[in-house]
């Protein structure tokens, strides 16, 4: 068991605290970035079966480039057109549906050491920006006609099973997660790491 820190201590750790919120604050307020709005055309409309009510498709929205990245719709287990006489929810910022989404980052074998500066302390950095970004997320359901849960899983292994489709997704240092959740609230399924 660990010991309880004191006073003084937790009182220098919480003016740590203070300091890189001030600094961060500062920096942003010196350094302000031009909004670049998301254009529709960024993105594709699809259909994701749930795997917990497979009766039901969800409407997405998915940036083109990581539908890309990961291989297309088809194998993310997503259709553009949803079947004939099926029940079709919008998924919308606030829904409180889970989903199950695949996060993943591309990672090289060139670490970058990050500084110590006033906000952060020293980190190393192995994820890569790909395309224009590093951190990716798709919806992702096992293909079928009544998709579950075990063999979502299943897929999700046999998609990073090869060594190709894991160095051309998520290169050498790299790691795929298979989550579970909406919002911030998200359960990990499966882990695949380089």
């Amino acid at each position: 068991m660990s010991r309880r820190k004191s006073a003084v201590e937790l009182e220098e750790l919480a003016k740590i605290k203070r300091s890189q919120a001030a600094a961060r604050m500062a920096h942003r307020a010196a350094n302000p970035k031009a909004y670049t709005p998301k254009l529709d055309v960024d993105y594709t409309q699809v259909y994701y079966r749930d795997p917990l009510e497979p009766t039901r498709f969800l409407k997405l929205k998915v940036a083109n480039g990581t539908l890309t990245l990961w291989g297309g719709a088809a194998a993310a287990g997503l259709v553009t057109v949803p079947p004939a006489n099926s029940t079709i929810v919008e998924i919308t910022r606030g829904s409180k549906i889970p989903i199950v989404k695949v996060r993943w980052y591309y990672g090289d074998d060139t670490a970058v050491v990050v500084p110590a500066n006033e906000m952060h302390g020293r980190w190393v950095k192995f994820y890569d920006v790909k395309n224009g970004q590093s951190h990716h997320q798709v919806p992702f359901v096992q293909e079928g006609a009544t998709p579950n849960l075990a063999g979502t899983i299943t897929a999700f292994y046999a998609k990073l099973n090869t060594a190709a489709e894991t160095d051309r997704i998520i290169g050498t240092r790299g790691r795929a997660e298979l989550v579970i959740g909406y919002g911030n609230q998200y359960t990990t399924l499966a882990r695949v790491s380089a």
